[in-house]
């Protein structure tokens, strides 16, 4: 038994309609530019200098936490050096972009607490980065646990 092959069938567009494209200004998406912001938290965010210089010669091993629980605030920053030359040097100096770009996008939605919680805990090698919210119970906790 014979199979009829296939045949196309023919398409034609409709070229009649028209379409007409009115800009409305109030709808227009607005542009925000993270990176220059990311770029600036990092300026911000960057190594000292002198604190690059003594990462030469030791570093320090860095537990921080912060609690919040029911409006109170509670910090830890324990700091033990450690005389362990040269590692140190290879540590971040700043922010990665990664990092700086997710802060500057919560600084944008008016979370300013956000800046001094990282900044104070930011660390040049983190073994450990524990963020645990429970708005539910109002607390928040905060663990870093990490080389400087």
């Amino acid at each position: 038994m014979a199979h009829p092959q296939r045949q196309p069938i023919p398409y034609a567009r409709d070229h009649t309609r028209t379409l007409e494209i009115v800009s409305d200004p109030a709808r227009e998406p607005q542009i925000i530019n993270i990176v220059d912001d990311a770029k600036q938290l990092q300026e911000l965010a960057r190594v000292s200098p002198a604190r690059q210089f003594r990462r030469l010669f030791f570093v320090w091993l860095r537990i921080y936490v912060r609690e919040n629980k029911h409006g109170k605030t509670e910090r830890v920053n324990v700091k033990i050096p450690l005389p362990i030359p040269i590692i140190g040097a290879a540590f971040a100096r700043e922010l990665s972009l990664q990092k700086a770009a997710k802060l500057a996008a919560e600084l944008r939605r008016g979370h300013a607490d956000a800046l001094d919680e990282l900044l104070e805990s930011e660390m040049g090698f983190e073994f450990v980065r524990v963020h645990e919210e429970q708005p539910e119970r109002g607390k928040s906790e905060l663990v870093v646990i990490g080389l400087d």
